[in-house]
Order: structure tokens, then C-alpha cells, then sequence
């Protein structure tokens, strides 16, 4: 029934609003990642000065290897499916990306203040990504805890 429901609203709603709404939830986790490397750019930017080519490259390094770590831990050896939450859990979840966002920037700059050169560039956006990574899984698991108590019966449901 929840599902035919939500179906029934999107089939009858605006295309403009349904195609918002679609793409919002979709992007969110994303967007939030994109404001924390940017703005972790800059940080180290400011602490260590302009980058060259070599400190650039090794930053974009930084901030894929958490990615690349976490997913290939989670996953198994990348052998076993990433499940996702439901769009109404992440839809709440990623609502507090500001938490996650400031988390990931708090991180880095202690380690922008400890290490020099090439280690900085690419320790910082590493650590950065992880912690935003952590802390989007606790907003996760705090919306879905959230929307459970609230009588959202499939809060906890995720995909295989």
C-alpha cells in the first residue's frame, strides 16, 4: 500500500515538481560530497598555499582512496552488493548533510596543521571524505531509527 500510494502521487503530480523531487533525492549524498572537497580545497589552500600540479593530483587521490578503502571493505572484497536505504530515510538522512559537511572539514584541518607538503594534500581530503562518509551513515541510521519511531514501517528497508 505504501508504495501504491507513492506511486498514485508521482503518476498525479506536476512532472516539473516529480522530476525535482527525483533528482534532489538522488543527488543529495553527492552534492554534499562535492561542497566537502571543494571547500576542503580550499582549506588546504589556505594552510598550505597555492598547489601545483603534483600537490593536485595527490589530493584527488586523497579524496577517491576513501572511497575506494571503505567501499572495497564494506563490499567484501568488492564481492558482495552495496545495499541503499529507501528514498525516505535518505531523503532525511542527507538533510543534515550540514553535520556531515562541517564534521569532514573540522578533520581535516588538524591534519593540514600536522602534515607538510605532498602528505598534507593527500591525508587531508582523505580523512576529510572518510569522516563525511562515517557521519552520512550515522545521519543515515539516525533518520531511519527517526521515521521508524514516527510509523514509517519501511525506514529500514534497503535494497540487496
Amino acid at each position: 500500500m505504501h508504495d501504491e500510494r507513492a506511486s498514485a502521487t508521482d503518476r498525479n503530480g506536476s512532472t516539473i515538481l516529480r522530476a525535482l523531487r527525483s533528482t534532489t533525492g538522488r543527488e543529495s549524498t553527492t552534492f554534499g560530497f562535492s561542497i566537502l572537497v571543494t571547500v576542503a580545497f580550499a582549506l588546504a589552500q589556505t594552510v598550505e598555499g597555492a598547489p601545483g600540479v603534483p600537490e593536485i593530483f595527490l589530493y584527488a587521490a586523497g579524496a577517491v582512496m576513501s572511497f575506494t578503502v571503505l567501499t572495497g571493505l564494506l563490499s567484501g572484497g568488492f564481492r558482495k552488493p552495496m545495499p541503499q536505504h529507501r528514498t525516505e530515510t535518505l531523503a532525511l538522512a542527507t538533510s543534515l548533510n550540514i553535520v556531515s559537511v562541517g564534521a569532514g572539514l573540522a578533520c581535516a584541518l588538524p591534519v593540514l596543521h600536522l602534515a607538510d607538503g605532498g602528505w598534507a594534500w593527500a591525508l587531508a581530503p582523505f580523512v576529510a571524505t572518510t569522516v563525511y562518509l562515517v557521519m552520512e551513515s550515522v545521519e543515515t541510521a539516525i533518520a531511519e531509527r527517526l521515521l521508524l519511531r514516527h510509523g514509517e514501517p519501511y525506514a529500514d528497508e534497503v535494497s540487496a
